[in-house]
């Protein structure tokens, strides 16, 4: 199925207008985001997701509410959130605050009146990002020019980008930029997300952030992690133990707590800033830190994360084969990790990778193409050659390294079942 296929499933219409859904960071509920006129004056609007089935088969859901609307209070601001019930399989759509210097690539979603006749109304208007205007909204241009009729149902209708391995949300549609008798551009204007982000603030107690559920809880990703593929022999149980060692950690360390220490650290250069809060990230992030308490003689917490990086530290570029991204690799800021010490790449559409590892003797052939300056400030005082320096290695390593040597495994029970993994992955990463 095709990625722009998949629009329709976070996309809804919300009495006469239109809405999105999107996963808040407490995962007991989900949300509608909508234009506040869209739902002014209605405590129980009808909201109903139309999706086509692998048959292509009509499916009309309705949606069930909880509780009434939360309108914003400002009235410049014509933002709503409606709490519904738990929606599943949405969090691959991810929030964009607008930081990207690409503007291209984004969609309009939502059910227009002019389709309302028909048993199916989705429609995606494809459209470029413009400049800002009064109030914090931003305006955007429709690839193809539509007049008021056209658009009419469409607002509250989410502005959604279509990634390699996400989809970025990066607002709600408003309205017509100006009517059509004044322009014939066919704009519109639509809401930022921190226009929702001011809702929720003034409904703390009721609502919660903009942001997937594992963003504040690793625990929600203790599924995701060490999948063993293709591991027939010993695999529960190897997985068991490292997950135990997961789920312990998940009460010291949290994606929202590290993101609040390290912003942008983890992102390969030129990685869009909203891939902070991807799943791979995290769940990476995760087996990365398992592997660290396996191998250390303490007990982790957050405060350790920086002389972590010293040895080991984790980047996630946004790609479909991390080997592609070697130029943008070495001219990230690898100044964390000293003389000795990992580069350990995620890849936000690659889970399993054909290659886990470059040796030294294979950066030397790499290096005449790497066009990319790397400036000395992004490396350790102790490095002098990144190449030489730093073992550049993709975070599936370490199960690799369990998967090609289950035979060393083969005497491994409950009882020492921790010592056998850690004696068999030293040094792996």
């Amino acid at each position: 199925m095709a990625k722009i296929d998949l629009l329709p499933k976070y996309t809804v219409k919300v009495e006469g207008g239109s809405g999105c859904i999107f996963q808040p960071i407490d995962d007991n509920y989900s949300y509608v985001l909508t234009a506040k006129h869209v739902v002014s004056g209605n405590d129980t609007p009808s909201i109903i997701r139309q999706t086509l089935d692998e048959n292509y088969n009509l499916i009309n859901e309705s949606i069930e509410l909880i509780g009434t609307p939360f309108l914003h209070t400002d009235t410049n601001k014509d933002a709503a959130i409606i709490k519904i019930k738990k929606v599943e399989d949405i969090e691959s759509l991810i929030r964009d605050d607008l930081k990207s210097e690409d503007t291209t690539g984004y969609y309009l979603c939502g059910h227009p009146d002019s389709r309302r006749d028909n048993a199916y109304s989705f429609r995606p208007n494809k459209l470029t990002i413009k400049n800002p205007k009064q109030f914090g909204y931003r305006e955007a241009e429709l690839e193809r020019v539509a007049n008021k009729s056209e658009i009419i149902g469409q607002s509250g209708g989410g502005i959604i980008k279509i990634e390699n391995s996400c989809f970025l949300l990066s607002g709600i549609q408003k309205q017509m930029t100006v009517p059509d008798a004044k322009e014939s551009l066919g704009n519109i204007d639509f809401m930022p997300l921190s226009f929702f982000d001011e809702i929720i603030n003034e409904n703390e107690a009721e609502l919660s952030a903009l942001f997937p559920p594992y963003i504040g809880s690793f625990e929600k990703l203790l599924n995701d992690i060490f999948t063993l593929p293709n591991l027939e022999f010993k695999r529960e149980l190897i997985q068991t133990e490292l997950k135990k060692i997961a789920k312990e950690l998940c009460n010291d360390f949290s994606p929202k707590a590290i993101l609040d220490i390290f912003k942008d650290e983890f992102l390969v250069n030129g990685t869009e800033k909203t891939i902070n809060n991807h799943k791979q990230l995290w769940s990476s992030f995760l087996e990365l830190l398992t592997y660290n308490q396996l191998h250390s003689d303490k007990k982790l917490t957050i405060d350790c994360l920086k002389e972590l990086h010293k040895k080991r530290k984790l980047f996630i570029v946004d790609t479909d084969r991390w080997t592609k991204k070697i130029n943008e690799i070495y001219s990230s800021n690898l100044s964390d990790i000293e003389i000795g010490g990992s580069i350990v790449i995620c890849a936000t559409n690659e889970k399993i990778t054909s290659r886990v590892e470059y040796t030294k003797e294979e950066l030397k052939l790499i290096i005449p193409d790497i066009s990319n300056p790397i400036d000395s400030k992004n490396i350790s005082n102790t490095v002098k050659n990144p190449f030489e320096d730093l073992r550049l290695i993709n975070i599936f390593k370490f199960q690799d390294s369990i998967i090609n040597n289950i035979l060393k495994y083969k005497e491994i029970n409950a009882i020492n079942s921790i010592e056998t993994i850690k004696i068999n992955t030293d040094g792996i990463l």
